[in-house]
């Protein structure tokens, strides 16, 4: 099921029409095409604030940073906050991620949290649960049970957030005794003009007025609340050149 989604993707857009109706819509890419297939060559995309023509299929994988980072220390539990129907953490637990982890997902629609939860009812060895969860007031239920030392993460769900609350670090911060948060998300030209990449970024953001305050939040949260770990701009060779993926990593005090 997955697998589909994921293919549909690659080819095509999913969006709303005037009544909000939502219709895949045939990509234009701006490449030429294999002979034998409607598939591009190239993409355009971004790194390090520089736009550059790579092949089509060349994608960053936050998924296997996220598995690579679950490999180096014990966790309880796995968490993707803004998870949309659960593809990370499906990815994450069928690539290594671990039997016995537990993962959860908090989603901000109704229909994103039931399509994930009848995926994880497929896989009776994966011990999942999904809840609501937004970013505009964040909370979480006193029943979930993240255990002691928790991974959590987000990617490209912040993004559209257009300010985030001065609490959401400390609120995250605040489920288990030991948390360390991976964020992937568009936020390098909050923080430096790397270069022509950067520009668009910031233009294409206050265009649609999606997220401007994520970069000075997180620095306003190392004031008792978490510590960063680390930071890298513009990582990512991402499928959009308007919107540059950065990494951000921080833990508990």
């Amino acid at each position: 099921m997955i697998g589909e989604l994921e293919k549909k993707g690659r080819l095509n857009q999913l969006k709303a029409d005037e009544k909000g109706v939502l219709n895949w819509y045939k990509t234009n890419f701006p490449s030429e095409k294999f002979n034998f297939a409607d598939i591009p060559h190239n993409k355009i995309t971004s790194l390090n604030g520089l736009n550059i023509l790579v092949s089509f299929y060349t994608n960053t994988s936050i998924v296997n940073m996220i598995i690579d980072a679950l490999a180096l220390e014990q966790y309880d539990s796995v968490i993707e906050l803004g998870c949309g129907y659960g593809q990370n953490l499906f990815k994450i637990f069928y690539s290594g991620g671990g039997v016995n982890l537990k993962y959860f997902g908090g989603e901000f629609t109704k229909s994103g949290v039931e399509m994930a939860r009848k995926l994880a009812n497929i896989e009776p060895n994966m011990k999942a649960e999904f809840f609501h969860f937004n970013h505009l007031k964040p909370k979480f239920d006193k029943k979930l049970d993240f255990g002691k030392k928790v991974l959590v993460f987000t990617c490209h769900t912040i993004e559209q957030v257009k300010e985030i609350p001065d609490n959401w670090f400390k609120v995250v911060a605040s489920i288990a005794p030991f948390v360390r948060c991976i964020h992937a998300e568009p936020f390098g030209f909050q923080i430096r003009n790397l270069g022509e990449a950067s520009k668009n970024h910031k233009d294409y953001f206050i265009q649609n007025g999606w997220n401007l305050n994520f970069a000075s939040t997180l620095k306003k949260a190392q004031n008792g609340d978490i510590i960063i770990e680390d930071a890298m701009l513009e990582y990512s060779c991402g499928t959009d050149p308007f919107n540059p993926t950065s990494i951000a990593v921080w833990r508990t005090v």
